[in-house]
């Protein structure tokens, strides 16, 4: 194949991969979060998004939800739309970024499918939540960053674009400010000192300069280059827009009402952060998820293979100055500290799943970078070969997990816009209010839809499950216990996600 030919390729990847995602975002039911940001911000007056903080509140994600809904109307596809303009800035930025680090080539073709193609990112390029969009515009300003440190060269616009692009990532989710932080770090560093790192030369045995031959010709002389006009400091166009936005928002968001308390979700330790990091990528979905052997495999890439890329991705970046792999390495290395650090000192959780997104494309891509820059001789070649299989074997393995049905960090949800289907054509004759509990993480779903629906029969018990209702929508966990406890009877039961409607037991079945 050509370079041509991989271009298209890739090309084709994306295009299908955001159709994909338009189509789960119309065909998908809505899930807690989401349902929640609705409540909160959507069907609750504006000045919510301004005076409420939640840990379900991603400023950016939420204004904009706000004014989609206000023109679309609501409905999941709308709240929606915020997250598939990321997906199309998310896929435009992987493109650009993989063709300046690899050129048109298979290796650029590999690194764009592993950072698209992974099956939790796709989700977060769906749900209404912040975490998309804010790796779609991080993703963004590192590719701007990094044409223009290949370039060596700083052009304004691009250097503010990048700034603007890098500051809303942390406004559409805060978890972002870390990686965010290290690439304005380095930009900094390489903008203002001018060491922005050019590729280690190649040895070569010989170092003499040859001597021009005479030609009896008389030589022309070349002018010396003219000292370049004064001007704004390409720093400075990076950084005014930061800082602007960052008070912008510092004066916009609820910060006052914000506590450490919102800040739970995680995991307790660096174990199970890393294999919650891994299984959301290699056990999302697909015929592979319930092998046996995939414990062994998550647990060898958790543990192993991702912590040996990255710190090797350092390393190497930095003793051959290469400039993909010092960005996204340490991105995640330093990332990696300060979470350890917020960890020990604050006792705030570790990243796992979502909350952590940034490492997933940060770690293929250094895989992905490895393998190219080891391309060479002797054990080097050895090296890039392991790692290019291992990228295709990772690659193969995500496109298996293709999935338009559920988002695995709310897989209980799947169905509960068919939950909400079956309570309205079921409804008993003659009962002005139909009253409805189980778990509380349906009861979530079911409220947008019973409003969406003017279900305005149904009334919804969100505290723990109670005798004496008409109905119990019971998630896969609940449902044998409640069940049992209760002495209910499944009436309907979910396809995708397991999660299921139940009705009291007749007295004399009891």
């Amino acid at each position: 194949m050509t370079g041509k030919h991989y271009r298209l390729s890739a090309q084709v990847l994306l295009v299908c991969l955001f159709g994909v995602c338009v189509y789960r975002a119309f065909t998908q039911s809505i899930v807690y979060d989401e349902a929640l940001t609705w409540q909160l911000y959507i069907l609750g007056p504006v000045s919510n998004i301004f005076r409420v903080f939640d840990a379900n509140h991603h400023f950016l994600n939420s204004v904009l939800a706000r004014l989609s809904t206000a023109v679309f109307g609501v409905s999941e596809w709308s709240m929606r739309v915020p997250a598939l303009a990321g997906a199309a800035v998310y896929f435009t930025a992987c493109y650009r970024l993989a063709r300046t680090a690899f050129g048109d080539g298979f290796t650029m073709l590999l690194a764009v499918a592993l950072v698209t193609l992974n099956p939790l990112v796709l989700d977060f390029m769906v749900a209404a939540r912040g975490y998309g969009l804010a790796l779609a515009l991080w993703m963004w300003a590192a590719a701007l960053l990094l044409e223009s440190f290949a370039r060596q060269s700083y052009k304004p616009s691009q250097m503010a674009a990048a700034g603007v692009t890098l500051a809303l990532s942390v406004t559409a989710n805060l978890v972002f400010v870390l990686p965010a932080a290290v690439l304005a770090g380095l930009t900094l560093y390489f903008a203002r000192t001018g060491s922005t790192p050019a590729p280690a030369p190649p040895p070569s045995k010989n170092t003499a300069v040859p001597r021009a031959r005479s030609t009896g010709k008389k030589k022309k002389v070349t002018p010396p280059p003219q000292a370049a006009k004064p001007g704004t400091a390409p720093w400075v166009w990076f950084t005014v827009p930061i800082i602007a936005i960052a008070v912008l928002f510092f004066l916009l968001a609820p910060f006052e009402s914000m506590s450490s308390e919102h800040f739970y979700t995680g995991a307790p330790t660096i174990r199970e952060s890393l294999r919650s990091l891994a299984s959301c990528s290699l056990q999302h979905s697909g015929p592979l998820r319930g092998q046996p052997w995939m414990g062994y495999w998550t647990d060898a890439v958790a543990f192993f293979i991702a912590p040996l890329t990255v710190v090797a991705g350092l390393i190497f970046g930095i003793l051959r100055r290469n400039l993909l792999l010092i960005l996204t390495a340490c991105a995640a290395v330093f990332s990696s500290i300060v979470l350890l650090l917020i960890h020990l000192l604050l006792d705030k959780p570790y990243p796992s799943d979502r909350t952590g997104i940034y490492f997933l494309p940060l770690v293929t891509l250094i895989l992905v970078g490895l393998a190219h820059a080891w391309r060479g001789e002797g054990p080097r070649r050895a090296a890039s070969l392991a790692a290019y299989a291992v990228g295709v074997l990772l690659a193969v393995q995500f496109a298996t997990e293709f999935n338009t049905r559920m988002f695995l960090v709310w897989e209980y949800d799947a169905d509960s816009r068919e939950l909400g289907d079956y309570l309205a054509a079921h409804r008993p004759p003659g009962q002005e209010i139909v009253r409805v509990g189980g778990s509380w993480q349906l009861l979530q779903s079911l409220a947008y839809y019973a409003v969406m629906r003017n279900l305005n029969w149904l009334e919804l018990h969100k505290e723990k499950p109670v005798s004496g209702l008409e109905y119990y929508a019971l998630t896969p966990w609940d449902r044998t216990t409640v069940e049992r406890q209760l002495g209910l009877r499944e009436i309907y039961r979910g396809a995708v996600s397991g999660s299921a409607l139940a009705v009291p037991q007749p007295p004399a079945a009891r």
